[in-house]
């Protein structure tokens, strides 16, 4: 964070990434004049800045987006700077920035509390802090921090037995990024399986915000957030392509690349070991990891094959991987087959 923000003068709108070739760029300086003085490239933070001064896309700015339907499936984190910005345009660069890094520390917080609660020593916050992917999201406008922050205070909400911050966060998971209704679904299978019906029913209300907000945007932009170029395709094609081919149009391996190929394989290695692990001793953290999972092996090119992509993409599963492999330590976690020993209070 700390390059950008030195070379734009320390102006935090750099890290929002507008395009200064795009109709978008246009856009921000006749809202905010400080976007005059930062031209930095181009990336998708300057959509979540997009939506923090249109969150109701009922404005002219969305029209400047490349994917309207598909940038506001999950807007929650541009919702979150236009609520402390106050609507105002100037304060936004700075709000997007705090949401960004409160939501990072708020993650490695949970997780350190979803590891005592699963009776681990905590160093499962390591997975957060040292998540290379929700650094680079932090820092530059992206939403990934404040996804992990939601999925870990469910989770620890339904260890420690608050069925009604559960529901909460689960509803906030999908408007956060529409991928993390796995995790939605593995609570709900989770409370299935574990035989409490009516809270897996009372569980999968949760979506219904997410639907409600899906068939608004469905009406104003006239597309599903699923049309578009899409970033998922065919089990592993993407991976085969990223890790062989490399970036599209390239036809030389670099060194850069091929250090990235040798980093992503051994990162891909390990989380199909957490895959293996998660299949032999499950709980709700695990069950959202094979969920995750799946996903990630139906990640298509434009999801794989830029490094940075990469690791943000997989961040989610990287910060559960710590409490898959911390399972088989512990063995606080159970087998369905043993049935789940989670905390349940009475609220």
């Amino acid at each position: 964070m700390v390059p950008p923000l030195r070379s734009a003068d320390w102006n935090p709108r750099v890290l929002a990434h507008v395009d200064p070739n795009s109709p978008l760029y246009a856009a921000a300086n006749a809202l905010d004049p400080g976007f005059r003085d930062v031209h930095p490239p181009g990336y998708d933070g300057q959509f979540y800045w997009g939506i923090a001064v249109d969150p109701l896309a009922l404005g002219s700015v969305h029209r400047y987006f490349d994917k309207p339907s598909y940038r506001y499936g999950h807007p929650l984190y541009g919702w979150l700077g236009w609520l402390l910005s106050a609507g105002s345009a100037n304060a936004v660069p700075v709000a997007l920035v705090f949401v960004g890094l409160a939501s990072l520390a708020a993650a490695a917080a949970l997780a350190v509390g979803l590891a005592f609660a699963r009776g681990g020593s905590g160093w499962e916050g390591l997975s957060v802090a040292l998540n290379p992917g929700l650094v680079v999201a932090a820092t530059n406008d992206l939403a990934e921090p404040l996804g992990a922050a939601l999925m870990l205070a469910a989770l620890l909400a339904l260890r420690t037995g608050r069925r009604r911050t559960v529901w909460a966060c689960l509803a906030l998971l999908p408007l956060a990024k529409e991928s993390l209704l796995v995790v939605v679904a593995a609570v709900v299978t989770w409370e299935l399986l574990s035989r409490r019906r009516m809270l897996a029913l009372y569980f999968a209300t949760a979506t219904i915000p997410a639907l409600l907000w899906w068939i608004y945007a469905r009406i104003r932009l006239g597309a599903w957030f699923t049309s578009g170029t899409s970033a998922l395709g065919l089990p592993f094609i993407g991976w085969g392509k990223s890790l062989f081919l490399g970036r599209p149009g390239t036809h030389v391996l670099t060194l850069h690349h091929a250090l990235a190929v040798v980093a992503l394989v051994g990162l891909l290695v390990l989380l199909s070991a957490g895959v293996a692990q998660a299949l032999h001793h499950r709980g709700p953290e695990e069950m959202a990891y094979l969920g995750l999972a799946a996903v990630a092996a139906c990640f298509a090119l434009n999801a794989t094959a830029a490094f940075t992509t990469a690791l943000r993409n997989l961040s989610f599963l990287i910060v559960l991987l710590s409490f898959v492999l911390a399972a088989s330590e512990t063995g606080e976690v159970p087998s369905l087959t043993a049935g789940p020993r989670l905390q349940r209070p009475v609220e």
